[in-house]
């Protein structure tokens, strides 16, 4: 039970206030993620315990987290970090106030079509941007469809979805999914899905919405199969009298039995959900048109001309008719002319106020709260540029805001944009590039790789100084101007994460040092940065260079492309510098040094039996820190040396 518990430290933790749910794979906390000065609202997904040794489970709960990684799209849960706590693997997903649509539906019982048109075409938007990056959801139905307070869409759980790029999970002739949506290839055991295979899904997700019941039922799972497979589904509209028979079809193609029967694409259905929906406006407006201008037919000559008042009176004296005297039409209140051209006046005054609701600018407040609640650096980038375009030079707390998450987005991406070019080795500057003011971060760049952080400083602000004017601007909308700034913005970032690093080196020092004090336990995540340069600082003191150069090459690999995380990056990089990898991997060196500290343990452990206090602290942290620093070695002397630690720290007094 994590309820109440912190993950992490620092800028960048999870604090895990409430559990959602759990299931046989595990269970899903509500957290609150701080990254950054910034709190965000999480869905926290914790494998099971049981789970952490067997392969299978764990796979998927790996493939989730990378499918994530590939989806940015608003009707699709998004992903915001992965690692581990005590061993145990977690994903933090974005948190969605709202309701599973299974959940609605027992609530409401059915869903109206226009309701079910609207969540489709939300819910296929999403399948057609995972299907054209070959991600194949495996797993569709209304418990894994969130629908926010807003009435947005959200597609969740990729456990078990597909990436045909790779090897799937399952082998041929198995299958994976909940058995009342599965497809009929799904439930043959076939081996290569397509995007077909979410479509019959949807079809079945459709139908149940519609009618409040699934279309097979069945007392066992290979009973099911044998149903999506043979039988053909019943149809909807004996069971939802107001269902369009257009969209009847659409269900009932998507639910063909052969791949090649049902739409192409997700895509594909989208347009006919519109054109559906278009369709009924359609007729609807034809048949009000049809009611308000109902045509009277009136008497003609044989010739098709009109009877004009005196072939009137002449048939009227062939019938022995006299002519009737007219009485004066009584036309009704709302009827009369005056009254419609009224009413016409009252609804294009209405019209044109709808239209000026609908067309009226955002104000600076919507402007500012839109920027607030963006949860991605680009669509924050996006909210910003909007306000400042339309209130940029209106002075006041606002625009400042706004300015500052513009320059932060826009600083953030030009600064990926640069690590991506570095990272693969592409050094000739673009066309739009400043020569100058390009080769002088690169330089910053090298210098920070090599662990040169006084050098690398130099070259960042010879970098700044190539547009010193456009560097103190607090945003720039122009793209010339923009191109400028950024060089000063970016270099301003890196200048201050280098001063990070003394200040971060001496928290996890001190860190250190109060762990051994207290003797609590140090943690040993090989995916938290902190965990890794405490190794780190822990393998220098206990004199073992050569491993300590290798945790900090760990360190650095882990936290290089990520701008988050650049401090911990160029404390790696510094400290790499300073501890050296030998030729050999120090197995010779590390050997002579191992018999020396033991012999210091024993030393300590001799004096701790005569003397209580600190002295006893001091002998169990040394057995602490072989144990802890070589535990993971497999050279067999090495493992005999941890073993002796452990002997040696069983003969302290507590």
């Amino acid at each position: 039970m994590l309820v109440g518990q912190t993950i992490g430290s620092g800028a960048y933790r999870f604090e895990v206030d409430k559990e959602l749910g759990s299931g046989a794979m595990g269970s899903v906390y509500r957290a609150q993620f701080h990254r950054d000065g910034t709190v965000i609202p999480v869905a926290l997904k914790v494998i099971v315990m049981g789970l952490i040794g067997n392969e299978g489970a764990m796979a998927r709960f790996e493939r989730e987290a990378n499918i994530l990684k590939q989806l940015k799209h608003p009707n699709i849960v998004r992903l915001y970090a992965t690692g581990t706590y005590r061993k145990t693997p977690f994903i933090a997903m974005e948190y969605i106030d709202g309701e599973p649509l299974d959940r609605l539906l027992t609530r409401r019982g059915r869903l109206g079509w226009e309701e079910v048109v609207s969540y489709g075409k939300q819910l296929c938007a999403a399948l057609q941007y995972a299907h054209d990056k070959g991600i194949i959801h495996r797993d569709l139905k209304p418990s894994n469809l969130m629908l926010t307070s807003d009435n947005d869409l959200k597609l969740t759980d990729f456990g078990i979805a597909k990436d045909t790029d790779v090897t799937a999970l399952t082998g041929a002739n198995s299958t994976i999914g909940t058995a009342a949506y599965m497809s009929p290839e799904q439930c043959r055991g076939e081996k290569n899905l397509t995007n077909k295979s979410d479509l019959y899904s949807l079809g079945i997700v459709f139908y149940e919405l519609l009618t409040g019941r699934k279309p097979f039922t069945a007392e066992t799972t290979v009973d099911m199969f044998l149903k999506h497979v043979n039988d053909d589904p019943p149809r909807i509209g004996k069971q939802v009298g107001d269902l369009p028979s257009k969209l009847e079809m659409l269900i009932l193609q998507l639910m063909a039995k052969h791949p090649d029967e049902r739409p192409v694409d997700a895509a594909w259905v989208v347009r006919m959900l519109t054109e559906i929906e278009e369709d009924v406006f359609a007729r609807k407006s034809a048949g009000l048109g049809a009611v308000t201008n109902k045509r009277v037919d009136k008497p003609r000559n044989f010739d098709g001309s009109k009877l004009d008042e005196e072939d009137k009176e002449a048939a009227r004296a062939l019938r022995g008719k006299k002519k009737k005297v007219k009485k004066k039409e009584v036309v009704p209140f709302f009827q009369q002319t005056q009254v419609k051209i009224a009413g016409i006046g009252l609804i294009l005054l209405a019209m044109l106020g709808c239209a000026y609701v609908l067309l009226k600018p955002p104000s600076a407040a919507k402007l500012v709260q839109t920027m607030e609640q963006a949860t991605t650096p680009e669509d924050k980038l996006e909210a910003a540029t909007k306000y400042l375009e339309r209130y940029g030079d209106k002075p006041g707390e606002q625009t400042d805001k706004a300015a500052a998450v513009f320059r932060e987005a826009a600083t953030r991406k030009r600064e990926d944009q640069l690590t991506k070019r570095f990272i693969n080795k592409m050094q000739k500057p673009d066309e739009a590039d400043d020569k100058e003011a390009f080769e002088a971060a690169w330089q910053a760049m090298e210098a920070e790789r090599n662990g040169f952080l006084t050098l690398a400083e130099e070259f960042w602000k010879k970098s700044k100084a190539r547009f010193p004017e456009e560097a103190k601007l607090p945003y720039a909308l122009k793209d010339d101007v923009l191109a400028k700034a950024r060089w000063g913005w970016v270099a301003d970032k890196r200048l201050a994460d280098l001063r990070k690093v003394a200040a971060l080196s001496a928290a996890t020092t001190d860190k250190i040092k109060k762990t051994r004090q207290f003797e609590t336990a140090f943690s040993s995540e090989q995916t938290n940065p902190e965990s890794l340069a405490i190794r780190g600082f822990r393998l220098e003191e206990f004199g073992d260079a050569d491993k300590a150069g290798r945790v900090w090459d760990q360190l650095a690999t882990l936290t290089e492309k990520d701008a988050d995380k650049r401090e911990w990056f160029l404390l790696a990089c510094q400290q790499r510098a300073a501890n050296p990898k030998s030729a050999d991997g120090g197995v010779k060196q590390r050997l002579v040094l191992l018999q020396r500290q033991l012999g210091v343990a024993q030393q300590l452990a001799d004096e701790a039996k005569v003397n209580e206090g600190p002295k006893r602290i001091q002998a169990r942290n040394q057995c602490r820190e072989i144990v802890d620093l070589y535990d993971d070695e497999a050279d067999s002397t090495i493992k005999a040396d941890v073993k002796q630690a452990r002997e040696i720290a069983a003969t302290i007094p507590k």
